[in-house]
């Protein structure tokens, strides 16, 4: 088993992305980070979102903190939910409670684009999966730079196999945790990407809890990288400090 401190990271990927693309979020985090891939060995006895998140704690039950990146987020809102103790804090960029859009949560992907995509995942998963790495990026501040630091990952390919790409898919249409965004019961910081084009900021169409802060990180797209993911540790760091206040802002 293993077994993680107070000042220890668990930082889980999200759809289709290796954990470490994420690395401009965790790299300076003065304690050990365990970073945590959606890949096939996790997933293969998994049958939703809430089944990783219990494996997961059962891995690594000592308290930590908890940041989880797209996909990744809804796990890491569901561990924290089942209030073991093993979460003491959360942190969620390019999160979201609901994925998809439905009655009452229009900042999701509408179902028509969702499944077109998941149509193309099932038929050629290889080419559907570089064009969503190419969406991550779409209008990011620094996109020319962003292209660049993108090469080597799309060089790498997919870090889980096709089936694994469609199960995770089926995750996203259906899976639905506002309940849980208002009240995780710890305290939790939710960093949103002002030039997001696959997760649309949605902090006013959330009621969060009074532990809660939500904000949106100026010029970042899907994917935190390069002076967005600088901001989103700085961030981080005032808010683990308890200097950022809580509430909802705009960097």
């Amino acid at each position: 088993m293993n077994t993680v401190g107070s000042d220890t990271l668990v930082v889980i990927g999200g759809w289709g992305v290796r954990c470490e693309m994420l690395s401009g979020l965790y790299d300076r985090w003065p304690g050990e980070v365990i970073p945590v891939s959606l890949n096939d060995e996790l997933m293969a006895g998994c049958d939703s979102v809430s089944a990783v998140a219990d494996e997961l704690l059962g891995r690594f039950p000592k308290p930590a903190v908890w940041m989880g990146w797209s996909q990744g987020s809804q796990i890491a809102m569901a561990a924290a939910a089942r209030n073991t103790g093993a979460v003491t804090s959360l942190v969620t960029v390019g999160g979201f409670p609901r994925f998809t859009e439905t009655a009452g949560w229009p900042s999701g992907m509408p179902q028509g684009e969702f499944e077109a995509f998941a149509r193309g995942i099932a038929r050629d998963p290889d080419r559907y999966w570089m064009h969503f790495l190419l969406l991550m990026i779409n209008g990011d501040a620094g996109e020319g730079r962003a292209r660049e630091r993108l090469k080597f990952w799309l060089k790498q390919g997919p870090p889980v196999s096709g089936e694994n790409l469609v199960k995770g898919l089926d995750w996203l249409r259906k899976e639905d945790f506002r309940s849980l965004w208002g009240s995780p019961g710890v305290p939790a910081l939710h960093l949103m990407g002002e030039q997001d084009v696959v997760v649309r900021p949605w902090r006013e169409r959330s009621e969060l809890s009074g532990q809660s802060c939500a904000g949106v990180i100026s010029g970042m797209a899907h994917w935190p990288t390069g002076e967005a993911a600088d901001e989103c540790q700085q961030v981080m760091a005032e808010f683990l400090a308890g200097t950022r206040e809580v509430g909802q802002w705009t960097s």
